[in-house]
């Protein structure tokens, strides 16, 4: 789902994604669902330009982004932030949504699969 500044950007434009908890909304800042605790950060990411499939423009994701979530924290992740350096585009629904948890771990990581995601936007 796009805001006003990601309906007016390239569909492309995203250079970073953001973890969150909860529905970040449509407006021009996120609700204040980003994750933020250690090592968890913002990741630089790249879109390759758009296609046409059809009547719907579609833009994939280049690689892989991997995220490092908390140890010692459980922590919630079903949304992924877009932003266009500090402007905040809108959001995407993972497919692999769920808390990470446990313990006796050294990695917890979230990763963005490439292979599944995509963003599209239609003239509709």
């Amino acid at each position: 789902m796009f805001n006003l500044a990601g309906h007016a950007a390239t569909l492309n434009a995203a250079t970073q994604l953001s973890l969150h908890s909860s529905n970040p909304g449509l407006g021009v800042s996120p609700a204040a669902s980003e994750l933020s605790d250690a090592p968890y950060s913002r990741k630089a990411c790249t879109f390759a330009a758009p296609v046409m499939n059809g009547a719907v423009a579609e833009s994939v994701l280049s690689a892989n982004v991997t995220f490092d979530l908390s140890l010692t924290i459980d922590q919630t992740v079903n949304f992924i932030g877009l932003w266009a350096g500090s402007t905040y585009l809108g959001y995407i629904v993972p497919n692999n949504t769920g808390t990470y948890s446990g313990s006796n771990i050294t990695t917890r990581q979230f990763v963005v699969n490439a292979s599944t995601t995509k963003l599209t936007r239609t003239n509709v």
